[in-house]
């Protein structure tokens, strides 16, 4: 466990998460946001984000692997086909938000607070399997197990400008992907995939993800978590010359309520879901100064990485 980049909100019996880049001092003793660690952060989980953990354990026999499985995550991270249509935009001052909402990013920050705060590491790799021999990857931006609690974490990622909007499309998402047509296809793949990968099943996980296991016993032990990365108007107003006192108080209230609205939003548009009563879904909001700009970042924080592995 890392966690020390972000800072979390949670309100007591809530499905309700709130994630925020930490302050911390700096050397002209201003207090700013750990932009730059949180991204060194989020990149060490590339390698098991693109290759999952399975395969990171098969190719690493001795210290000299690492390197070359780092180099190689990268790349398939750039490389993956929106990242390189986004290129140029990234790379311009363009508010244009057409390739900002591609979701790859999304997904490296729902696999990263997935496995860093609820104890749920990555069932397979979409992206691994995306890349072999044209295999089908599953739907869903996250599938994820919780050995522990043995419940099945379904995640969808948006980053937007607006978070209203990512709301909208995360609502969407429920419908067009929790229905027993997409159940169906996705669990055999998801199933399929699995096995590829593993030479036994444990017999819980069998049956949570066969395509023939009853709709109503999946979602018993299925959680599903929504991600919506957004730029906030509460970060773009946190002063300058911020002080702990603000930061603690003002900062965390006003999120909160920022927060708040959203999630009265999802409930609101998920309430026509026909199985929206059987449904456990957690809303976790990353909100940010500009979410364009944490994008941009990422993008030349990626190209970069290139050049140095």
């Amino acid at each position: 466990m890392t966690q020390e980049y972000i800072y979390h909100l949670k309100e007591d019996d809530s499905n309700l998460h709130i994630f925020y880049i930490d302050y911390d001092l700096n050397d002209d003793n201003q207090i700013i946001p750990m932009v730059r660690d949180f991204e060194d952060e989020l990149f060490n989980d590339i390698p098991v984000f693109a290759f999952g953990e399975t395969q990171i354990k098969k190719r690493i026999k001795n210290t000299g692997d690492i390197l070359p499985i780092v180099r190689e995550a990268m790349k398939k991270m750039y490389a993956i086909p929106e990242i390189q249509e986004a290129r140029d935009f990234y790379s311009k001052a363009s508010n244009e938000d057409k390739y900002f909402k591609r979701g790859e990013f999304g997904e490296l920050l729902l696999y990263h607070m997935l496995h860093e705060y609820f104890g749920a590491q990555s069932l397979i790799s979409k992206i691994y399997f995306r890349d072999s021999g044209g295999l089908p990857a599953h739907g869903f931006d996250a599938v994820h197990l919780n050995m522990d609690t043995r419940k099945l974490w379904l995640g969808e990622a948006k980053l937007y400008k607006d978070g209203s909007r990512a709301i909208s499309a995360l609502a969407k998402d429920l419908t067009e992907h929790f229905n027993t047509n997409f159940f169906d296809s996705e669990f055999t793949i998801i199933t399929n995939r699995y096995q590829d990968e593993h030479e036994e099943t444990p017999d819980f996980l069998k049956k949570l993800i066969s395509p023939n296991t009853k709709t109503l016993d999946k979602l018993v032990d299925i959680n599903i978590a929504l991600l919506a990365g957004f730029s906030s108007d509460v970060i773009a107003n946190v002063p300058d010359d911020v002080s702990e006192e603000y930061i603690k108080n003002r900062l965390n209230n006003e999120l909160i309520l920022e927060a708040e609205k959203l999630k009265k939003k999802l409930d609101s548009d998920k309430s026509s879901h026909p199985w929206e009563k059987r449904l456990n879904v957690y809303l976790l909001l990353f909100p940010v100064k500009d979410k364009q700009e944490f994008v941009r970042k990422l993008h030349e924080k990626l190209k970069g990485a290139q050049m140095w592995i």
